[in-house]
């Protein structure tokens, strides 16, 4: 903004520039200082832009010409030419070129097979005071929209639509620049999103079904923030899914088949299956477990315990003259001596007999005191009952050791339940695998502490989630087995199934095309990058702004300047209204003034009223360009009546005063008005015409810096009848009689229709104006002044012309010889003389 408040100009390099650091970093640092000081100043306006010429025409309609048409830098320039001349076709191509309020393709020669060409021009223009040449349509710079066209189109346009016309308060050219700079990034940034758009990725199609699936999400509500973990999270579950794709198509044929016992059959035996995996993994758990664990531990210590009583209870008979009391054989000794104590020796009492006189059962000598004493020890040690736990709990360790020692982790049974389930339960028996593993472990370590003293080794092993999961699968797969007889609920098993065989397809796309969804997400974060600098270089806010600024003051000058022009055009109740503003301009339309209903103002005016409202809108918009360049109109004045003609000719040839002004036209008349119009003004007139070629099958487009003899007004025939009469003299001496009688021939007819020209132009025009349908009081003084002497001249000479013209046959009588030159050159100095007098009595 600062730089183009100090006029500083950005290239197309700067805006480059800028566009790319504002993606690469938003916040661009502090903002630089900008204040008063550094708002503009007065400044010059823009330069005029002119034409110079147009040559070297390729393919543009049917024209042809050797010679460039070429335009007056300034004043006005008039191009004559008749209906089909190829005039139009020099008018379409200017309006492509230049500033129009209507635009048409210009074509190429619809005649012959020229569809593919391209029509094409050299241009020579002058920009301020360097002049240019240009190759249209490959180099059209935007100077040449300085240059205004007008057509009946182009006033129709004027009249239905809004019209931005340049007027522009110099205090807003900030405003204007920074529009320009917002304009010039939203090109930018449109160029940037449609080659990003171009670079976008194909990513895997998401249908109906699986829009609401966690992939279908992904995938639709895909962006530039999306996360790229996600998108493994996706692929990870594809790859630890426990069915493939195959597996659930063949579910998906099970449950089209007609016949579902088979299905039926296969799920009772899975939920067996499961149900044994359970029980197994159960038994192992009452063994492995840290409870089982715990239980043989204890019972090890009771066990070590009532050996350890067992010992030092033995240790009390060590005194004893035979050693070995207590031990195993002692015992059974001691069993059979009970026994035939009890059946033989002494059955009526309890072993062993200490009484007096009793006798030893095993050596039958009397037991002294020592013997009974003795016997009476033993009897105590055995009766203890630590021998007997002990026994006990070496049997119960016995059994438990050798349960646990034999335990099969892995039985045949059990791998073969795990295969059988794999295909449908792929995670669940992964899962019950490393358990069982890890139970096998826990086996192994078990029996090695077995051979040791130290504690069993607990490994906290916990199966019950394990044992959940089992349970469910063996319900799921009874209630699917049982549900398999109803029509209802296999559809909804087979739904299911496709939903995420369909699902499972969608991740499989998504690992395929990992790469390209994460082009994509990068492709997408550049793109909504764009669209936000494109919405931040909006022009509609710095609009608003101007709007608030400028409003008053634009439409009061554009209303104060259409408002003129409308006068001077005679046009009444209509008026010029602000509608709207766009990307910083003003847009004006016009409007009636004091209408009742809400009707379209072409449906008002008459055909002529519109082309004099188009017209007005058009001075109007070259009153407010400050460049004051080129003005360009193609038959401005069809439908007019011949009051408007002659306003319309004296508006273009004031803006001719200090402007270049184009004028083509086939109306004889208004070219007789414009130079009236321009010869009152002092503007210096440059006559071009147009015409078909009769050398080159009658193509249009010859061009020539000459008007036609019936364009030409009295002043310009009286020169070219100078001219011709100069050669005639020049050149007679070399010619013969007949050569020479063409020539006074021709020449005399002109002077005639000279004569003609003259009188209605001199004499009746300014009284009857065009037609007959007004007379102008004003002018009659005219006829006043018209003397005998006028009237006999102009009889005489108009008379002897008329006599030397080959305008009617000479009589043999009369003897007719062809006047000479001098006689011819004193013939047109009385001609000359009369023109000039009569022509002073409109003063």
């Amino acid at each position: 903004m600062r730089r183009t408040a100090v006029g500083d100009l950005l290239s197309d390099a700067d805006y480059d520039h800028l566009v790319s650091d504002i993606l690469k970093a938003p916040d661009v640092g502090p903002e630089p200082a900008f204040g008063l000081e550094h708002l503009p100043k007065a400044t010059a306006e823009d330069q005029s832009v002119r034409l110079v010429s147009i040559a070297k025409l390729e393919h543009v309609n049917a024209l042809a010409s050797d010679q460039p048409l070429t335009f007056k830098l300034n004043g006005l320039t008039i191009i004559y030419g008749d209906n089909g001349s190829g005039k139009s076709g020099y008018a379409r191509l200017l309006k492509r070129i230049a500033r129009a309020r209507h635009q048409e393709e210009v074509l190429s020669d619809v005649f012959r097979d020229t569809t593919l060409e391209k029509p094409a021009a050299s241009l020579s223009v002058r920009i301020g005071d360097k002049d240019e040449s240009l190759s249209w349509p490959d180099s059209t710079p935007p100077e040449l929209q300085r240059i205004r066209f007008y057509d009946s189109a182009c006033g129709n346009a004027y009249i239905a639509t809004e019209s931005d016309f340049p007027y522009r308060p110099s205090a807003l050219v900030v405003m204007d620049g920074l529009i320009n700079a917002c304009v010039a990034v939203r090109t930018r940034i449109d160029a940037k999103l449609d080659e990003n758009g171009r670079s976008s990725t194909t990513i895997p199609f998401v249908s109906d079904e699986l829009k609401s699936t966690d992939a279908g999400r992904y995938l639709n509500q895909l962006s530039g923030s999306t996360s790229v973990d996600i998108l493994d999270d996706l692929i990870a579950r594809f790859d630890a899914s426990s069915k493939t794709i195959d597996d659930l198509k063949n579910e998906e044929a099970r449950l089209r088949s007609a016949d579902t016992s088979k299905e039926r059959q296969r799920l009772t035996r899975q939920a067996e299956k499961l149900d044994a995996l359970h029980n197994h993994i159960e038994k192992i758990h009452s063994a492995l477990g840290n409870d089982g664990l715990k239980a043989l531990q204890e019972i090890r210590e009771q066990l070590n315990g009532l050996v350890e009583a067992a010992r030092l209870l033995a240790r009390s008979f060590e005194s004893e003259p035979l050693p070995g009391v207590g031990s195993s054989p002692w015992k059974m000794l001691w069993e059979a001596a009970t026994r035939f104590s009890k059946e033989h020796a002494y059955p009526e009492h309890s072993f062993p007999v200490v009484h007096d006189n009793s006798r030893c059962v095993l050596c039958q000598q009397t037991l002294g005191a020592e013997g009974r004493d003795r016997l009476s020890r033993f009897e105590k040690f055995v009766k203890d009952d630590t021998q007997v736990r002990l026994d006990e709990a070496r049997k119960h360790y016995d059994v438990r050791v050798e349960s646990l020692t034999t335990l099969l982790v892995l039985p045949d049974a059990v791998v073969s339940d795990q295969r059988d389930l794999e295909s449908t339960h792929a995670e669940l028996i992964a899962e019950t695998r490393a358990l069982l593993d890890r139970y096998q472990k826990a086996r192994d370590q078990t029996r090695d502490a077995l051979a040791g003293v130290g504690p069993l080794p607990l490994l906290s092993i916990e199966p019950a989630t394990t044992l959940a999961r089992l349970a469910e699968a063996s319900t799921a797969a009874r209630e699917m087995a049982v549900g398999l007889s109803d029509p209802d609920i296999v559809q909804q098993r087979l739904a299911t199934t496709t939903a995420k065989r369909q699902e499972l397809e969608l991740l499989q796309e998504i690992k395929n095309s990992r790469g390209a969804i994460v082009k994509e997400i990068a492709r997408r974060k550049e793109r909504e990058a764009l669209e936000a600098l494109k919405t931040a270089a909006a022009t509609g806010p710095i609009t608003k702004k101007i709007l608030e600024l400028s409003e008053e003051s634009i439409t009061e000058v554009v209303r104060d300047t259409f408002t003129r022009e409308a006068d001077r055009l005679r046009l009444e109740r209509v008026t010029i209204a602000r509608t709207r503003a766009d990307k910083g301009a003003l847009l004006h339309q016009p409007k009636l003034v004091g209408a009742h209903q809400d009707v379209k103002l072409p449906r008002v005016f008459s055909e002529g009223e519109r082309t004099a409202l188009g017209l007005a809108a058009f001075f109007t918009e070259a009153h407010l360009d400050g460049s004051r360049s080129a003005l360009i109109l193609d038959d401005p004045v069809t439908s007019l009546d011949h009051i408007r003609r002659g306003l319309v000719a004296a508006q273009l040839a004031e803006l001719a005063k200090n402007r270049q002004v184009i004028i083509f036209t086939h109306d004889v008349a208004f070219v007789a008005d414009l130079k009236r119009e321009a010869g009152g003004k002092g503007v210096l007139v440059a006559e071009r015409s147009v015409a078909r070629n009769r050398a080159d099958a009658r193509k249009p487009g010859a061009c020539s810096t000459k008007h036609p003899w019936k364009a030409k007004d009295v002043a310009s025939r009286l020169d070219e009848l100078h001219r011709e009469l100069s050669r005639i003299r020049m050149d007679c001496g070399t010619w013969d009689e007949k050569v020479y009688e063409e020539a006074v021939a021709i020449w005399a007819g002109n002077l005639s229709e000279t004569w003609e020209r003259i009188f209605s132009q001199e004499i009746v025009g300014p009284v009857l104006a065009e037609g007959g349908l007004e007379v102008r009081p004003m002018m009659v003084k005219i006829l006043a002044r018209f003397t005998d002497e006028d009237h006999c001249e102009f009889v005489a000479s108009y008379s002897r012309t008329s006599q030397w013209a080959k305008r009617h046959d000479k009589s043999a009588a009369v003897n007719y010889v062809h006047p000479e030159v001098a006689e011819l050159e004193k013939e047109l100095g009385l001609v000359e003389t009369w023109f000039k007098r009569v022509k002073g009595y409109k003063a």
